[in-house]
Parts: C-alpha cells; sequence; structure tokens
C-alpha cells in the first residue's frame, strides 16, 4: 500500500484503474463548447439553416471552412448540422445550402472571387443589406485562420438584380473600380437622379480605386443601395 504525505496526515492514493475509471467519466460528461470564429468557422452554434428547396430547419451547425479557402466551387465539400429535436450529426452538401440565420443576422453562401483571378470559392458572407433589397451587399469576414498572412480582413461583395442566387461581384474588382463613377452609374441607370450624383462624383457617392479605409466600401455602397431601393 503507497501513501502520500501531506500536513494534515496520510491520504491513500486511488487505484491506478479507478483514477483511468474516473477520468474516463469526466471527460465523457463534458461536451464540446460551441464557438462562433466567423461565419465560415464555428461550431455547434444554434442556427436556423436555409436550404434551396425553401426548407427552414433549426439546429445545430458546424462549419470548418476558413482553412479550405483552396477549395473551389466544384470541389464537394458539405457542413455539419444536428436538426433540433435530433441526436444524429447530418452532412449536408453546400450546395444544398441557401444560407443560416443566428439571431438577426443572415449568412449567405456564395460564389466569391477573393483573390480577383476567376478562382471561385463557395463561402458564407453576411448580408448587409435587407432580404428585399434590388442589389444586395455582402461582408466576409476572415479572421486570419485561413489566409497567408494570419491577418483579420474585410472584403465585401454585390449581388445585381441579374445576377443567379450565387453569383457575386467583388467590390474591389474591376467590374466596379477603377470608373467607379461609370460603372455604377450605369448599375443604377434606371434611377436618373442617383445616377446623376454617382457620374458627378458628389461626395458619399464615390469610390476611389484604393482606399486604405476598410468601412469606406461598405459606407459608400450602402448610401446608393439605400437610395437606389426608395428610387420612384
Amino acid at each position: 500500500m503507497r501513501f502520500f504525505l501531506v500536513e494534515s496526515g496520510p491520504v491513500r492514493l486511488l487505484p491506478f484503474r479507478k483514477i483511468a475509471l474516473l477520468f474516463l467519466i469526466m471527460t465523457c460528461g463534458c461536451k464540446e463548447p460551441a464557438y462562433f470564429i466567423s461565419s465560415n468557422e464555428l461550431n455547434k452554434e444554434k442556427v436556423i439553416l436555409y436550404l434551396r428547396d425553401q426548407s427552414r430547419i433549426p439546429g445545430t451547425l458546424t462549419i470548418s471552412l476558413e482553412n479550405f479557402y483552396n477549395l473551389n466551387v466544384d470541389s464537394k465539400t458539405s457542413i455539419r448540422f444536428i436538426p433540433e429535436g435530433d441526436s444524429l450529426e447530418k452532412d449536408i452538401n453546400l450546395k444544398a445550402i441557401e444560407g443560416y440565420s443566428i439571431g438577426p443576422d443572415f449568412y449567405a453562401l456564395k460564389k466569391l472571387d477573393l483573390f480577383m483571378n476567376n478562382t471561385f470559392y463557395l463561402l458564407f458572407v453576411k448580408r448587409l443589406t435587407t432580404e428585399s433589397s434590388k442589389i444586395q451587399l455582402y461582408e466576409l469576414y476572415e479572421s486570419g485562420r485561413g489566409n497567408n498572412t494570419g491577418e483579420i480582413k474585410y472584403s465585401y461583395y454585390l449581388s445585381l438584380p441579374s445576377y443567379g442566387p450565387l453569383e457575386t461581384m467583388n467590390t474591389r474588382s474591376s467590374g466596379l473600380v477603377p470608373f467607379f463613377d461609370e460603372k455604377m452609374s450605369e448599375i443604377v441607370h434606371d434611377c436618373p437622379a442617383l445616377s446623376r450624383k454617382i457620374q458627378s462624383k458628389e461626395n458619399g457617392y464615390f469610390l476611389p480605386l484604393t482606399s486604405f479605409n476598410i468601412k469606406k466600401h461598405p459606407e459608400v455602397l450602402l448610401k446608393i443601395i439605400n437610395e437606389y431601393n426608395n428610387c420612384k
């Protein structure tokens, strides 16, 4: 018999088998923690999942896409989802998904030209506009886990009325800059008053080719989009 001496007196050690059993019980009783790092890196978060067949399913969602930005839209990849009231985790193909919501925020699955080299990625982006907006604006937040520098990054994407369900335009791409005044005014040409403001480069209606303010793009574009939605 072995003893461990402390000031209060001898305490008998538990046999190894009992210690191992106690450890197993403790670890099995611990649930894997839920977390939200970004829209493409989360674990067991409570969401409502929106499918392309119009289904709306509450449950817990796990996505691990930030470390797989090398996967293009042709890659067969899925997310893990546990429907509410179920205990079995299901793999759901990305292409069956429209997006998911957490509280008031909606994250849409979109095809993104991240590096403006015509290589596209299926990723979830936060919708900054209302569901009924004529032009949609999305934000991609990168925590740094999936890029080469480990830096936090923001990028923004437009979906125009003529686009398909997954299609977007990077707001730093040649589709919008340079000559933002010409390109954006043409997009909203059916709202002449707004189009003239953009053509005239009025304050708050213009995006330069380069900007060190990462929030400049959503600030200007949301102003234009909101005015376009209210155009009569």
